[in-house]
């Protein structure tokens, strides 16, 4: 896991101080710039071949997945524009996990917790800690996997315009 400076991130209160209060105040000694962050992603990507970055940068046999629209809708595009970037074309296509798991198990989960104690899941870890809620996103995928769900797409980007397109007729607003 990788945490940005303070600097830029936008968290309630100022970076520094929600990065203490959160437990991470180890965020001052370990966080690398964004640009450099979205750098060392691509090389990971890279080398695990995940990305066809001739193409035009998609992602190979391979998609984001996260509970909800807002980290690629809003808070990605956000960042890109705060650090003068283009935002990357694999950040054009995602999976919310929460349209999934209402179009599958036809019940309506507002979050992580929700889907965790439905389906009677422990959490690991702490709520709302980064690399904590991305093992526990990956368990309720492979629960949902293992009970027959298919992951595909929910959202992408246009790419001309910037408008997002959601796939799903019943989906989680």
């Amino acid at each position: 896991m990788r945490a940005l400076p303070p600097a830029e991130i936008d968290l309630p209160g100022g970076g520094a101080r929600a990065a203490e209060a959160g437990g991470l105040g180890v965020w001052h000694d370990t966080a690398i710039p964004f640009k450099e962050v979205l750098q060392e992603f691509e090389d990971w990507i890279g080398n695990h071949s995940l990305w066809k970055t001739e193409q035009g940068g998609s992602l190979n046999s391979a998609a984001f997945v996260t509970c909800g629209n807002w980290d690629l809708k809003t808070k990605i595009p956000e960042q890109c524009k705060v650090s003068k970037i283009k935002l990357p074309t694999y950040f054009m296509e995602w999976i919310n996990l929460k349209d999934i798991y209402l179009n599958f198990y036809s019940r309506r989960a507002t979050g992580m917790m929700t889907m965790m104690r439905e389906l009677q899941m422990p959490i690991v870890g702490s709520h709302h800690l980064g690399i904590d809620d991305s093992k526990n996103i990956a368990r309720v995928v492979q629960r949902m996997l293992a009970d027959g769900a298919v992951m595909q797409i929910t959202a992408k980007r246009q790419s001309a315009t910037g408008d997002v397109k959601f796939l799903f007729k019943d989906r989680i607003r």
